[in-house]
């Protein structure tokens, strides 16, 4: 690929995985990048509406509307988030708890669309971010799908500790992925963040193939013994009723 174009594409990316706005200097030394190539590529950017400056004072950047034009056609184009966004609704209104879609790019968990749940204290993630598969209940749901060859690959770029409970070796996710697969649905027990759990569960096509998964998210205080056998058993009923409106056959995920 074009280096330009490559360099377009990669400050995009940053853009849209950073919580905060970013300065030329935060980009260049992210990226690696010399700040006269950032600095033209970011006019350019602005220019054409896919970044905007956040604050004339600091220098500050955000991502801009056109990103977000196109990044709504590919949502209204797409099969997938059209099934899945009511269903996740339905599921949201009967749990009260936030619930995500996510698909898999890269050996990564991207975040396609979340439906918030009303509790004044949730958990958040923003759509278009992206995270590890070990360390989610959506990541470790498609991964349970995928062969061990491709989940060692995957996880040998690394399986860093964020909480006491994260996974953080290759057969101790092996082993989770067996028990994934036995009960239907995964876990994130605070492997991310202590204070969160999840259940979730795969998405599969109309071929038979994992093409994204689902997931529950809420504070571990909510994550009561009944409540994890609830969504439990309604997210696995979820990703079914999806899985069938996009032509799959099966009556099991796994």
């Amino acid at each position: 690929m074009n280096n330009s174009a490559m360099r377009v594409l990669e400050i995009l990316e940053l853009f849209a995985g950073s919580p905060e706005p970013l300065t030329i200097s935060d980009i260049s030394r992210q990226l690696g990048y010399p700040k006269t190539s950032v600095f033209d590529i970011i006019n350019i950017l602005c220019e054409r509406g896919f970044i905007s400056r956040d604050n004339e004072r600091a220098k500050t950047y955000v991502i801009g509307a056109k990103a977000y034009m196109v990044g709504m056609a590919y949502i209204n184009r797409n099969d997938l988030y059209s099934v899945s966004h009511p269903i996740l609704t339905k599921l949201r209104d009967t749990l009260g708890e936030t619930c995500y879609l996510g698909v898999e790019q890269g050996g990564y968990v991207i975040y396609l669309d979340k439906v918030e749940s009303s509790q004044p204290i949730r958990s958040t993630c923003s759509i278009g971010a992206k995270n590890h598969m070990y360390l989610t209940g959506l990541g470790k749901a498609m991964l349970a799908g995928m062969p061990e060859e491709k989940v060692r690959e995957i996880a040998e770029r690394g399986m860093e500790a964020h909480t006491p409970t994260t996974i953080t070796t290759v057969d101790a996710l092996l082993a989770e992925l067996s028990a994934i697969r036995a009960r239907g649905c995964a876990f994130d027990l605070g492997e991310d963040n202590s204070y969160v759990r999840c259940a979730a569960a795969p998405i599969r096509d109309s071929s038979g193939q994992i093409c994204a998964a689902i997931s529950v998210s809420m504070l571990d205080a909510a994550f009561t013994i009944a409540m994890k056998e609830t969504a439990a058993k309604k997210i696995i009923e979820s990703a079914l009723e999806i899985s069938h409106s996009l032509g799959y056959r099966g009556m099991k995920l796994y």
